[in-house]
């Protein structure tokens, strides 16, 4: 872009800097906005006034995407600055767009994994924020980064098959069979899900978008399990008796090919 080309190319002309400041403030496209923050924040770290005009991106753009974006350069740029640990920690609970966040979420997870409030703060999210989005996010990140604290296998068992929200449970299902396939209750807890998961496909114009649990599930199983000696039953039964057609033609599909092996 032409913010880019700027900031790489005339990085020592004395206007660059004020022209960047300006389109970050005041451009009417929040892409502009946003590429002008990365540029600013990577360019002209040392300078006096970036750091509280990426305070200010997050904390009263118009647009979530500079406001992650802001958000990003902060955790990344200024990691030991004392107002951005806190910063990220409001932002993570309470801020009102849940794009920005998820952002807080996957820069506390990553670069405060240490802190002592990080884990609460993840797990209180991944059970009771009020976006899946955010609670999908905080799943992936319990998983990758606490993998063998004890509460997290059991919180995953649960919200894989309780949550609220399909997506929610995909993601549980999908953290639960990559990380935990050695876990001697796990092809009775992928089972479970596939057998009894209570997906209902909605009836919005996004309904293609959906996933039932019960085929990621299955796909765990084929994946992980494909010759525990009740596999070839479950996707027989799930091909033939699966109220979703969806899963039936994948359990079908799934059976043909291990018949094959």
């Amino acid at each position: 872009t032409a913010v880019e080309e700027l900031a790489r190319g005339w990085k020592d002309d004395p206007d660059t800097l004020s022209i960047l400041k300006q389109r970050v403030q005041s451009d009417a496209h929040y892409f502009v906005r946003s590429t002008a923050v990365e540029e600013l924040a990577r360019g002209w770290k040392d300078d006096p006034d970036t750091l509280s005009i990426l305070k200010q991106r997050v904390q009263s753009d118009a647009h979530y995407f500079v406001r992650r974006t802001a958000v990003e350069e902060l955790a990344r740029g200024w990691k030991d600055h004392p107002d951005t640990l806190p910063m990220l920690k409001q932002l993570a609970q309470s801020d009102d767009d849940e794009y920005v966040r998820r952002t807080a979420v996957e820069e506390l997870a990553r670069g405060w994994k240490d802190d002592p409030e990080t884990l609460p703060m993840l797990k209180q999210l991944a059970q009771s924020d009020d976006d899946e989005y955010v609670r999908r996010t905080a799943v992936e990140e319990l998983a990758r980064g606490w993998k063998d604290h004890p509460d997290t296998l059991p919180m995953l068992k649960q919200l894989a098959q309780s949550d609220a929200n399909w997506d929610v449970r995909i993601t549980a299902v999908e953290e639960l069979a990559r990380g935990w396939k050695d876990d001697p209750e796990m092809f009775e807890l992928l089972t479970n899900c596939a057998v009894n998961d209570p997906f209902v496909c909605s009836e919005t114009e996004f309904a293609r978008l959906e996933t039932n649990p019960s085929q990621t599930a299955l796909e765990g199983i084929i994946n992980y399990f494909p010759n525990h000696p009740q596999t070839k039953a479950l996707l027989l039964d799930r091909a033939e008796n699966d109220p979703d057609e969806q899963v039936r033609k994948f359990a079908q599909q799934a059976l043909e090919k291990l018949s094959k092996q």
